[in-house]
């Protein structure tokens, strides 16, 4: 399984080389830790969410006199391997983007600032959806502030479904009518076009199956998987039976697709994908072909299992010199109108009713569709889980590599669930 189905690829992320802009004397990557009048700030992302956020603070010096804020930013993969050099030197940004896949291990191990007690006060979260504002805490302290509301959606490419003679599939679809309607496409266009792309590496959509179960991903305390080991078996093996009746791509069509430019629903592969919601806008820009927006399967009397919560947030480093302005930019990158304007859907849907309307989307936008979709979940929406845990990213690569294991026939899925939970005890009990 190519890792573009990684976090990187879920956050819609170009799989570009590491890149820097300076926006003041300090801005290099790696630089020298910030004065009292300066700060660093540092991203990951694609070329959109840099245009966006340089732009931003530009604008924050311009009307923030003597503040100067240092830009630096990265693709996802390299971000965290600078990051990472620089924590250990104890020179990390004073404020940075953090996902979810690190977050608690980075809070964890008190390379992130408690900024419990500039929420109300410096940092306004008060108009934040549930799931945003209560995203951030680790053991009772905050440690982050969401920019966006994101939930996992499915594309639906209507135009080249109906052109291999089947229907869109309706609202109340379950996993298998899912399966038999994929595997329907598939055999009707004698195997051009598969019904849907191969999910089977994704342990950000296998969350939400398990939830639809009853089960959690996790244990509260986070030590150990919740779901049980039939469970993941029967999620590979749902799959595994979709690539035999070409319901999805043949695992060597997975593989080779390596980013948004090579996704099998921008390639004509498959008919249906799966993803955040925000990346439409990414899949969108790439296609002909106009895109809507579903909810993913449920079971026939299954529980919610989507939720709607910031997956990335801004975080302070612990060792920042400046906190206190750090806080500002912060509340400044959430809260200002000029920010949410620029920042608009490229980093998810903004978390407030205010921000929504101040960007006045065209509902038929690719950004429309997936505000539209967020704000109409509802009941479809359950509660979000606490912070993946410790070792989150590291038990992401290990789902990915033996659910590619499986797809080329190199395991099992029996085999890759007992294997894959006898080293999940090793990682989240370490």
């Amino acid at each position: 399984m190519s890792d573009v189905f990684s976090r990187r690829r879920f956050l819609g992320l170009s799989a570009m080389g590491l890149s820097t802009v300076a926006l003041s004397a300090c801005g290099s990557w790696g630089g020298k830790s910030s004065g009292s009048g300066s700060l660093r700030a540092a991203w990951y992302g694609g070329d959109a969410v840099h245009t966006a956020l340089e732009k931003v603070l530009a604008h924050y010096q311009s009307t923030h006199s003597g503040q100067k804020v240092g830009g630096e930013h990265a693709a996802f993969t390299d971000y965290w391997s600078k990051l990472s050099t620089e924590t250990a030197a104890r020179n990390s940004p004073d404020v940075m983007r953090m996902s979810m896949t690190y977050f608690t291990d980075y809070a964890g191990r008190g390379a992130l600032l408690d900024m419990t007690k500039y929420i109300g006060k410096t940092i306004d979260i008060s108009t934040m959806e549930e799931g945003v504002a209560g995203s951030g805490v680790v053991d009772g302290k905050r440690y982050g502030v969401g920019q966006s509301s994101i939930a996992n959606a499915v594309f639906v490419n209507r135009e080249l479904i109906e052109s291999v003679g089947a229907k869109v599939p309706t609202a109340d679809w379950t996993w298998d009518s899912l399966a038999s309607w994929a595997k329907a496409v598939g055999q009707s266009s004698n195997g051009k076009v598969a019904g849907t792309s191969d999910q089977s590496g994704h342990l950000e959509l296998f969350e939400p199956y398990a939830r639809q179960h009853g089960k959690s991903l996790f244990t509260t305390d986070g030590k150990a998987l919740a779901a049980g080991q039939d469970l993941v078996e029967q999620w590979w093996a749902y799959w595994q039976d979709l690539r035999a009746g070409k319901g999805t791509p043949a695992a060597s069509v997975t593989a080779a697709a390596t980013g948004f430019e090579t996704d099998p629903i921008v390639t004509g592969k498959a008919a249906i994908d799966f993803g955040w919601v925000q990346q439409i806008q990414f899949l969108q820009g790439l296609m002909k072909q106009e895109l809507e927006i579903m909810t993913i399967p449920n079971l026939p009397n299954g529980k919610p299992g989507l939720y709607v919560d910031s997956q990335d947030m801004w975080s302070i480093a612990a060792t920042s010199t400046n906190p206190d302005a750090a806080a500002e930019l912060i509340n400044y990158l959430v809260n200002d109108d000029f920010a949410i304007k620029t920042i608009g859907v490229v980093l998810g849907v903004p978390p407030s009713k205010h921000a929504v309307d101040l960007l006045s989307l065209e509902p038929k936008s690719p950004a429309g569709k997936a505000v539209a979709y967020v704000q109409g979940l509802g009941d479809k929406a359950a509660t979000p889980p606490p912070p993946w845990p410790k070792g989150y990213s590291q038990l992401s690569t290990l789902f990915t590599k033996i659910s590619q294991d499986i797809g080329f026939g190199r395991s099992t899925p029996s085999k890759g669930a007992a294997s894959f939970y006898s080293q999940s005890k090793q990682i989240l009990g370490a």
